[in-house]
């Protein structure tokens, strides 16, 4: 198992993680802060919101493996796709301990 590989991986989903969580706190509290009544910029604005998070999201989560692809390292590519999407799995099964616990 490949320490680094391991490490960069992790800190990458936690980024991700921490970046879907402040955007869940603006889908939460969106109304709060910026009022009941929809208009013609919601949409946009939820749907950019939507365009930034996959790119954030695909980038922090898949970019080291296809930085790795792309510098013929398929093996390793390969190891941080899955290394990444593990960690993914850790904070989904996490978040429902926590859901869980605060029920």
């Amino acid at each position: 198992m490949n320490k680094q590989l391991l490490t960069t991986t992790f800190r990458n989903t936690a980024l991700a993680a921490v970046y879907i969580f402040l955007v869940s706190q603006i889908m939460q509290h969106g109304s709060q802060w910026f009022g009941q009544k929809d208009n013609f910029v919601t949409p946009f604005v939820v749907l950019m919101l939507f365009s930034l998070s996959a790119a954030m999201v695909g980038g922090l989560v898949l970019g080291q493996a296809v930085i790795l692809v792309l510098e013929k390292k398929t093996a390793e590519g390969v190891k941080s796709a899955i290394y990444s999407i593990g960690w993914l799995a850790v904070y989904t099964l996490l978040g429902i301990v926590a859901l869980a616990a605060l029920r």
